[in-house]
């Protein structure tokens, strides 16, 4: 009875998810703001046809754990190498600047805990490296240098923000042991990669030989899979979430290293079953969360706050940083750089479910994260569409 409940709550959830998600982009909007919207929908907020239990827990955790590796696949390292300098900045202007005039808001206007209070303004002042790379995408930025800044700048914020969660929800004494095994995870990764940017053709042999071995020609997909989980388990055994384990595991493959026939395989797979599968599961899922009877009125005075520093904030600076550092390097406007990586979405959900996941905020404080969300997702593409596009037509 228990797996036909889940069965059912699944089929619910992701067939509102898909429907209102595209109902929403027939109209040029965020599809992930549709299937957050389908969740609350069908949730307890409003007509209670399913509510989140573990096993739905359970099932968007391994939701998350391909779309994160599919965003970390889809990456380059060598987007960041070289942009190291630029991208700080950025990340500093877009990320750590407002993250700290919001936490201080939220201090002030919210009464979850000096823990809940900082994971809110985390998960509301973190870029989201998946509304982004739609911008970036969107207006043909991808390959110019300034769009490979700006994915290097919020790879940067996004992995920073993933490190100060697992500092803040673990306890206290075992930080300096947590920061300790990241250097030693980081240089790690970074030797590896090299390593295997040396030598990719031997690489691509071993895959191929085992193909024969194994007679599998998804062998590539199935050592990447394992791989990741591998590396997830890792992360996770030393107090770190798997979902920057995940990403690490997808930042580390590229098409020069595995080819670009297996490369393009398997991108294609994770990107079918993400946008058909896991990416509405999990959006409408975090739909489910919301509880909007626990929002006390006081509190929207704060999320409002909170929303309007986090953008303002990111925006003003990041225009000013841009203009006067970064502008003889740029191909496109400051106020393009700084719109663009004004947006919020994804991973601020992400860091909230996670939270949410270890206790370290309730429903009240999850419900104002994904609140704000929804908000910031739309009114960001359609700021940053309309400073482009008086750009381009001035």
């Amino acid at each position: 009875m228990a797996a036909f409940t889940i069965i059912t709550d699944v089929l619910i959830v992701l067939a509102a998810a898909l429907l209102v998600g595209e109902l929403f982009e027939r109209f040029s909007l965020p599809s992930v703001v549709g299937e957050i919207l389908s969740g609350m929908i069908i949730g307890p907020s409003m007509l209670g046809l399913v509510a989140a239990n573990d096993a739905i827990r359970a099932v968007s955790s391994i939701a998350l754990f391909f779309i994160i590796f599919h965003i970390g696949f889809e990456m380059r390292t060598h987007m960041v190498r070289g942009k190291l300098f630029g991208a700080s900045l950025l990340s500093i202007t877009s990320f750590l600047v407002p993250l700290a005039l919001t936490a201080a808001a939220a201090l002030v206007f919210f009464p979850f805990g000096t823990k809940a209070d900082f994971i809110i303004a985390l998960a509301i002042s973190i870029p989201s490296i998946s509304i982004i790379s739609v911008l970036i995408w969107q207006y043909n930025l991808l390959c110019t240098m300034t769009g490979q800044v700006i994915l290097s700048s919020v790879t940067i914020s996004d992995v920073l923000a993933f490190v100060i969660l697992a500092g803040v929800v673990r306890p206290l004494e075992s930080t300096l042991t947590i920061v300790m095994e990241i250097a030693i995870f980081v240089v790690a990764f970074v030797v590896i990669d090299w390593i295997l940017n040396r030598k990719p053709e031997a690489f691509q042999q071993f895959l191929t030989r085992s193909v024969k071995v194994f007679k599998r020609e998804d062998f590539a997909f199935v050592f990447l899979i394992i791989v990741a989980l591998s590396v997830s388990a890792i992360f996770q055994s030393i107090g770190l979430s798997y979902i920057l384990g995940s990403f690490f595991a997808g930042l580390i493959v590229h098409d020069g290293l595995i080819g670009r026939n297996a490369f393009g395989r398997i991108s294609q797979t994770l990107s079918t079953m993400n946008r058909v599968f896991f990416i509405p599961l999990f959006f409408g899922f975090a739909g489910l969360e919301v509880i909007l009877a626990s929002i006390s009125y006081f509190y929207y005075v704060g999320l409002a706050v909170l929303i309007a520093i986090a953008l303002g904030a990111g925006v003003v600076l990041t225009y000013y940083v841009s203009k006067k550092t970064l502008q003889p390097k740029m191909d496109i406007a400051p106020k393009q750089v700084a719109g663009i990586l004004g947006g919020r979405g994804a991973i601020g959900i992400v860091i909230a479910s996670v939270a949410l996941t270890e206790g370290s905020i309730n429903e009240a404080g999850f419900s104002l994260v994904i609140l704000a969300t929804l908000i910031m997702s739309l009114a960001i593409p359609f700021l940053a569409g309309k400073i482009i596009q008086n750009k381009t037509t001035n």
